[in-house]
């Protein structure tokens, strides 16, 4: 629900909320939201979360893409919301949008 109210919220590099995000500010925020501290950046979510086979995705799960630098969160039906980069917004998207398809790192879960 922290993700969905974030829709349309800039894109800022380096912030955390709550006026825009990056990509890890966001997923960061979206877990601290549901009482659950995870680490700032993508890299450092990717070291220490436990990690998912992608064919058992759950909302909440953040997937991580090329090469563990950018990440988004999985809402279910096949579905993300993500921050994805400066001049953009926080959007919902299908998770098979080619980059995102093509960029697949793995998932977590917190």
């Amino acid at each position: 629900a922290f993700a969905y109210a974030q829709l349309g919220k800039p894109y800022v590099y380096g912030a955390t909320g709550p006026s825009s995000y990056d990509c890890s500010g966001l997923t960061q925020a979206a877990w601290a939201a549901a009482g659950v501290s995870i680490p700032r950046t993508t890299y450092e979510q990717w070291g220490a979360l436990p990690h998912i086979p992608m064919s058992e995705l759950q909302p909440g799960d953040l997937i991580y893409y090329n090469g563990e630098s950018h990440t988004a969160i999985y809402v279910g039906g096949g579905y993300i919301i993500d921050a994805p980069h400066t001049g953009a917004v926080v959007e919902k998207i299908p998770e098979s949008t080619s980059w995102y398809a093509d960029g697949a790192d793995g998932a977590v879960r917190p």
